[in-house]
């Protein structure tokens, strides 16, 4: 396990000079602004610092911010800003290690792939990359709206009791969970899913940090003796199927069936086999199917009648799904080439 190492003046002289340097540091970790993450985003790109982004905001992800970044980190301490909201981040290199000023000290930790930090929600660091590491670290963002610890907090406490939304401080954290749950957020993001799979991923992780594997285990056990109507359930699927071009997400579904937003995706799953989000995506990829092989209607329209937000959204979850763009299929089936100047739609 890794651990810190206190980093010490050999001399008093050092110790003085030390000890004037960390004042300064605390005082710039306290005064440090809050910012939104687009603002941050913002601000680091202002000075160069990142050189490629991958972020929820192209695919109008409300319920998590997830964001995928490549930036160069100098020697000197760079101040992380406060968010609103609880942030995790991972790496994504194999190792590298960073040191944290805490405590009027610089504290070493090492870091391997898929292991990072956890940030509570109004909490600066002051961080400074080790000089033996690469300079250039890959890091993801998961940014998870404090809202959303707080609904589950209240539907995951025991009767009676009042369970604590506040997250702890975690400057290394390592909970192969929470990766695996970052990482399905990046591949579905590059496949077009939408803020539906993004609410569930939320819920999912909240529930992980609030209760941590064994309770949580014991949760999705308690869900076991429980189960969604009939009745509910049909009128929820025909709901689905009438509103395709609309707006889905668990709030209207679990308002349609009279169900708490927070139990409706487990009760759903279990009656249908799949989570809402798959079941609703996979009905718009079988009704764009349908619209290419028996329309000339363009990508765009069809992406926008089966309720994806672009025709790129639809491309990227339908060759994801089939193993080929719209315009491929649409030829396939139809066994022409369409003309160059109807494959304008951004498909391939």
């Amino acid at each position: 396990m890794f651990g810190f190492v206190e980093y010490t003046s050999g001399t008093k002289r050092g110790r003085a000079a030390g000890d004037a340097r960390n004042r300064d540091l605390a005082e710039r970790k306290r005064d440090a602004p809050m910012y939104s993450l687009t603002d941050y985003k913002n601000r680091v790109s202002a000075k160069g610092a990142v050189t490629s982004w991958l972020t929820s905001d192209s695919a109008n992800w409300r319920s998590l911010s997830v964001l995928l970044s490549e930036r160069e980190y100098h020697a000197d301490a760079l101040a992380l800003p406060a968010f609103p909201n609880p942030a995790i981040k991972l790496s994504l290199n194999r190792s590298f290690c960073m040191e944290h000023f805490s405590e009027a000290r610089w504290r070493k930790i090492n870091y391997t792939r898929g292991t990072g930090m956890l940030t509570p929600a109004r909490h600066t660091r002051l961080i400074r990359p080790d000089f033996r590491t690469p300079r250039a670290f890959k890091l993801l963002h998961l940014v998870l709206p404090q809202d959303t610890i707080d609904f589950v907090a209240n539907e995951v406490q025991k009767p009676g009791t009042r369970m604590r939304s506040s997250l702890g401080d975690f400057p290394f954290f390592d909970d192969p969970v929470i990766t695996n749950l970052g990482f399905s957020a990046i591949s579905a993001l590059q496949g077009g899913a939408p803020d539906f799979f993004a609410q569930a991923t939320a819920q999912s992780i909240a529930v992980h940090l609030l209760l941590g594997p064994s309770r949580g285990f014991e949760w999705h056990q308690s869900l076991a003796w429980e189960h969604i109507s009939d009745y509910r359930l049909v009128r929820v699927l025909e709901y689905i199927e009438a509103q395709l071009s609309d707006h889905l997400d668990l709030r209207v579904l679990s308002r349609e069936a009279g169900i708490s937003p927070f139990h409706f995706a487990a009760l759903f799953t279990k009656a249908v086999g799949a989570t809402p989000h798959r079941h609703v995506q996979h009905l718009r990829l079988e009704a764009a199917k349908a619209m290419l092989r028996d329309t000339d209607k363009s990508t765009l329209d069809i992406a926008l009648t089966c309720g994806f937000a672009s025709a790129s959204h639809l491309a990227a979850a339908f060759r994801r799904q089939f193993s080929q763009s719209p315009t491929e299929y649409r030829s396939s089936r139809r066994g022409f080439r369409l003309r160059p100047d109807k494959r304008g739609d951004n498909d391939s």
